[in-house]
């Protein structure tokens, strides 16, 4: 796997909705495996009520991430989680007086020192990662191609005049050098993964599955709806009906319910080779992690981890630029079962796949 990658604090927020694999969770599972990320993908699964729930990355600054918005989950209640990460506003005063109240073991605090450091210096959490950095660097340059006529987007009514709006007011060749900007490997290459971009291996251009991805957010979904479009367009997230599934008040409260009871540990290391070590696995929420793998790796995870899982098991993919095709013996396929939930998805950066491990 990519390791220089890794080694930073790359997700603060994050780019994945994670209402689709709060949708195919089933309720009170007995152990969710799941990459940690910013741990905003891991808080929503937790509104479930799984038994146990085990947060693997091979990012220590990561998993601290997670750890804390899991101590604040327990902790706090929904606006002070809200304003402790920096999705509302708050004092920095207060925001450090939260911070210091979490219980947080002592390597976790030792690995978000430069985050209270960062809080202290008045920024907000949820803009620290580097992809986040990444998105509030591009909307600088959505902004000098595509200006007020592009912001405008987001005044339109409904859906209804996001397509109108499309097709005779946005500024659509100023777009399109945006997204050939996007779309251009050494660009996000520099920006994000520093030498580690996994190799696209969809047929279409770079340029085509961006074109699409923002034609189906445009035309489908309220834009105000996509915390992705906020931060592409903005740098920031201005409407609060944009905000990730986590800050939902209803997930938010099932979640703190569900997390005050469950078993939550945090491993670092492979999340294949852990889940392949388990006996009592249900679900497994892999984020992207097969994009990055050698490719007989990649072929294999799904046989790989098939000792741990228990029968009926899922196991949820996303890929981007690159999406794995693993070898399916011992599964079955069914994505389409959730094809709902995926269309709806807020950022459409991905594509999602689900395989159930037969009985």
């Amino acid at each position: 796997m990519a390791q220089a990658y890794f080694r930073h604090l790359n997700y603060s927020l994050g780019d994945e909705d994670s209402r689709v694999e709060l949708h195919a969770l089933p309720a009170d599972a007995r152990h969710v495996v799941a990459v940690a990320g910013s741990g905003g993908r891991v808080v929503p699964l937790l509104a479930r009520a799984p038994r146990k729930v085990t947060c693997v990355d091979i990012s220590d600054t990561q998993l601290a991430l997670t750890e804390l918005r899991v101590a604040a989950l327990r902790q706090l209640n929904h606006t002070e989680y809200l304003g402790l990460l920096g999705y509302e506003a708050m004092s920095i005063q207060r925001r450090l007086e939260l911070l210091s109240s979490l219980p947080l073991s002592g390597p976790a605090r030792t690995a978000l020192e430069p985050v209270r450091q960062a809080v202290q210096d008045g920024e907000r959490i949820v803009y620290l990662g580097r992809f986040e950095g990444m998105l509030r660097t591009l909307s600088r340059f959505v902004g000098l191609f595509t200006g007020k006529r592009g912001q405008r987007m987001f005044d339109q009514p409904d859906v209804a005049g996001q397509r109108t709006y499309l097709d005779a007011g946005f500024p659509k060749a100023a777009w399109k050098l945006v997204l050939l900007l996007m779309g251009n490997s050494a660009v996000l290459n520099s920006l994000l993964y520093r030498g580690d971009f996994p190799k696209k291996n969809r047929p279409e251009s770079a340029f085509r599955i961006y074109w699409d991805l923002f034609d189906r957010l445009f035309r489908t979904l309220p834009v105000r709806s996509s915390f992705f479009l906020q931060l592409v367009f903005f740098g920031e997230l201005r409407y609060p009906e944009g905000y990730p599934i986590e800050c939902d008040a209803d997930v938010f409260l099932a979640a703190q319910r569900a997390a005050r009871n469950a078993d939550i540990q945090y491993v670092r290391g492979d999340i294949i080779q852990h889940v392949q070590e388990q006996r009592d696995v249900d679900f497994v929420s892999l984020s992207d992690v097969p994009s990055f793998l050698p490719p007989d790796r990649e072929r294999d995870f799904l046989n790989a981890m098939k000792p741990g899982l228990t029968p009926e098991a899922l196991v949820v993919t996303r890929g981007h630029l690159r999406v794995a095709s693993p070898e399916v013996q011992g599964y079955d396929v069914v994505s389409e079962r959730y094809s709902d939930a995926i269309a709806q998805e807020r950022t459409q950066l991905w594509r999602i796949h689900f395989y159930q491990r037969r009985s």
